[in-house]
């Protein structure tokens, strides 16, 4: 019997969309069974389904991530892994996590997947410096962000 959980994980949609996040470091920490899948997963999770936010909220907010996690919790997910840059640039994180957990109280959230040289700081001005220079996620993972002033 495998006693693997099973996890979700959502992605910001502006960093997946709009910056083309191909979530790839999310995927390899996954893989190799580090970051928050080793702190918060006793064994190697599998991944069930990953998706992206809602997107930043308008009035129809809580339905509309709603929908989406009920997506993952058909496949009986017994975790949610918002993506480590989720955690470093939404301010409404934690409001989603509080409606989650009222409509599924049994799947464990948790805030972060990869294991990120960059602090949440560094992250979010490397991001500014990305969107303002037409670069993409790819630019920001592999550095070649720094190389660009603001």
């Amino acid at each position: 019997m495998d006693i693997r959980e099973k996890i979700g994980i959502i992605t910001c949609s502006n960093a997946t969309i709009e910056m083309d996040c191909c979530t790839a470091p999310c995927l390899r920490d996954l893989n190799a069974h580090l970051g928050s899948f080793k702190e918060h997963h006793k064994n190697p999770p599998i991944l069930s389904g990953v998706i992206t936010c809602a997107g930043c909220p308008t009035l129809a907010y809580p339905e509309k991530i709603m929908r989406k996690v009920r997506a993952l919790a058909e496949f009986e997910i017994t975790t949610i892994h918002f993506s480590y840059c989720m955690a470093a640039l939404c301010p409404f994180l934690n409001k989603y996590i509080e409606i989650i957990g009222k409509e599924h109280p049994n799947i464990r959230l948790i805030k972060g997947t990869h294991v990120s040289s960059l602090s949440h700081d560094k992250f979010r001005e490397y991001v500014n410096i990305a969107c303002k220079k037409q670069l993409n996620m790819n630019d920001i993972i592999t550095r070649r962000v720094a190389g660009h002033s603001n």
